[in-house]
C-alpha cells in the first residue's frame, strides 16, 4: 500500500520540479527589446472574413503582425477592413482600441456600442457581435489565446508555490 503512495509522491514532485524549471527557463527566455510600430509603416496581408459572416458589403480586411509573446499566447496586431457589415466569432481573448474611424457594435444581448478612435473594448472568446463598419476601419487588436484550463489551473498553482517560496 505504501510502495504506490511513495510512487504518486515522487511522480507529483517531479512533474512539480520539472513544471518549475518550464517556467524557470519560460521566463528566463524573455527577449527584453519591445516593439513599437507605426501603422503607415507596417506590413498588411489579406485576411478575408469568412464569407458566412458577412451580412452586406465587401470587405476588403488586411492585418499587419506586430508582435508575439515568447510563448505564444498573445498576439499583437494592426486590422483594416473597408465599410461592411458581418458577424464576427472571437476564438481568443481580444482587446482592440480604436485608431482610425468607426464602428458600431451589437452585443448578443443587444446591447449597442458606438466605438471611435482611442476608445478600448474588451471582446471574451465565443463571444459573437454584429459589427458595422461605416468606412474604413483601423483598430490595433491584442488576441489572448485559451489554455486548456488543467495547464491555466497548474500554472497558477505553481506561481502561488513559488511565491510561497521565495518570500
Amino acid at each position: 500500500m505504501k510502495k504506490p503512495l511513495v510512487a504518486v509522491a515522487a511522480a507529483a514532485m517531479l512533474a512539480s520540479a520539472g513544471a518549475y524549471a518550464e517556467i524557470r527557463q519560460h521566463e528566463d527566455g524573455r527577449p527584453f527589446a519591445s516593439t513599437a510600430i507605426r501603422p503607415a509603416a507596417a506590413t498588411f496581408t489579406p485576411s478575408p472574413i469568412p464569407p458566412a459572416w458577412i451580412v452586406s458589403g465587401q470587405p476588403v480586411t488586411e492585418v499587419a503582425e506586430v508582435s508575439e509573446t515568447h510563448d505564444g499566447s498573445t498576439e499583437v496586431y494592426l486590422w483594416r477592413t473597408t465599410a461592411s457589415t458581418f458577424r464576427w466569432t472571437h476564438r481568443s481573448d481580444e482587446i482592440v482600441t480604436i485608431l482610425d474611424g468607426e464602428v458600431f457594435i451589437t452585443d448578443a444581448d443587444g446591447t449597442r456600442h458606438h466605438l471611435t478612435p482611442g476608445d478600448v473594448a474588451h471582446f471574451p472568446a465565443g463571444s459573437i457581435q454584429l459589427w458595422e463598419v461605416p468606412k474604413t476601419l483601423l483598430k490595433s487588436a491584442i488576441l489572448k489565446h485559451p489554455s486548456p484550463r488543467v495547464v491555466e489551473a497548474t500554472m497558477r498553482w505553481l506561481r502561488m508555490a513559488r511565491a510561497l517560496v521565495t518570500g
